[in-house]
């Protein structure tokens, strides 16, 4: 008897659970947005998300960084702006680098159910075409009864060689 917590058992139960009817079947549109969820921190990840993952944001730090270099010099804010400028930028990577992770937990859901909506296509694409080759099947034997038919009166009557 399997073990349930064996990963392959595991896999084979989530499998069947997907299994849809090969007729009735209508494909689906997995979008990321169709996988976000509806909770407060789920709407602050995506906000955030947007956020930290655009070129914009990307734009505007470098163009701070290039400006504190040159501002700092000239206005004499910061003669030496490498240590107090990479103090400031490191500051917010912990913050960022969760947002990473989340963010990369959200795609991991979505691609998963994209995963299962494939699977559930292609299930049913796989049945559908197991019908047709049992219809094929049916269609090969009732055509090959009308053949032997065919040639039983063939041989009960002969046409004629000469006409």
């Amino acid at each position: 008897m399997a073990n349930r917590s064996d990963p392959i058992d595991q896999a084979k139960d989530e499998l069947e659970r997907h299994v849809v009817d090969p007729i009735g079947h209508v494909p689906r549109l997995v979008l990321s947005q169709h996988v976000s969820g509806d909770g407060v921190l789920d709407r602050i990840a995506d906000v955030v998300n947007r956020l930290i993952g655009s070129m914009y944001l990307f734009v505007l730090i470098t163009i701070g960084i290039v400006i504190w270099l040159f501002a700092g010099n000239i206005v004499g804010f910061d003669k030496t702006p490498w240590p107090l400028l990479l103090t400031i930028l490191n500051l917010p990577q912990l913050s960022i680098m969760i947002s990473l992770q989340v963010s990369a937990n959200r795609a991991l859901a979505a691609s998963d159910a994209r995963a299962i909506a494939d699977h559930e296509t292609l299930h049913a694409i796989h049945e559908l075409a197991k019908m047709q080759i049992q219809l094929l099947d049916g269609q090969n034997k009732v055509l090959a009864g009308q053949n032997q038919v065919l040639e039983i009166l063939k041989k009960a009557h002969p046409t004629p060689t000469g006409q």
